[in-house]
């Protein structure tokens, strides 16, 4: 059979040009499934990641003591392998400890007036009380006021916590104290490792200690640094 009739031959074959079509979009599609799967990836592990956050600081905000020591803070960022298993397996691929794959910074924050002795229309420093963790915040700065929808930073903290609480006896008095975690981990494509570059993701959460005003930070015995109090704490 003379070449032109092979060509005309399989022109006609349905399955041959079945075969063309399925060479040409195949690539097409696994790329897009691919990409779906790499963004699914990353939104999924941005949503845990502020989970984890929130679950931290909700642990320490949940204690019913008004203090805190380097126990409690750890038993807080230990639950991070139960609210992010994903740290698990990534750390084991880096052959690393899970603790240095990803970054959680605990602190204790309260507000004083800026002025001594302001009774109204009052503005508010933020002191840092205690710091544990990775200690992103350090002691003996104060924090300043960052717009809400900002990114985390160690040195700011969102506008709303400095505005004066409603008192139930009337007025308005400081804010309250708050508890910081701060969850830093970096993601990393896991198929297009040479197209995509890796993201780093901060979270953040606030809350105020369900149960009394404040929490202090005590070393009792056998503590191990993992957390400390500031000086005038």
């Amino acid at each position: 059979m003379s070449p032109a009739a092979c060509l005309t031959r399989f022109g006609r074959d349905r399955a041959g040009i079945a075969a063309v079509e399925f060479t040409l979009i195949f690539p097409i599609l696994l790329g897009v499934s691919a990409g779906i799967f790499e963004y699914s990836s990353f939104v999924r592990q941005s949503r845990q990641l502020t989970d984890t956050a929130n679950s931290i600081a909700e642990i320490l905000a949940a204690d019913a003591d008004t203090t805190v020591s380097s126990t409690d803070l750890h038993y807080a960022v230990d639950s991070t392998m139960l609210t992010f298993p994903k740290v698990l397996s990534d750390s084991t691929r880096k052959g690393i400890a899970w603790a240095n794959d990803i970054t959680i910074s605990l602190a204790g924050i309260s507000f004083a007036p800026t002025v001594s002795g302001c009774t109204s229309s009052c503005t508010y420093k933020a002191a840092i009380n205690w710091t544990g963790g990775g200690k992103q915040r350090a002691c003996g700065s104060l924090q300043s006021s960052a717009t809400d929808t900002n990114a985390p930073s160690a040195s700011t903290l969102p506008a709303s916590l400095f505005t004066p609480v409603a008192s139930p006896q009337g007025g308005n008095g400081s804010p309250l104290f708050v508890v910081v975690a701060d969850v830093t981990y970096t993601w990393s494509p896991a198929v297009f490792t040479g197209l995509l570059n890796a993201v780093t993701l901060k979270r953040s959460s606030y809350i105020n200690p369900r149960y009394v005003s404040s929490l202090k930070y005590t070393a009792g015995s056998g503590d191990d640094g993992f957390g400390q109090a500031c000086s005038g704490y």
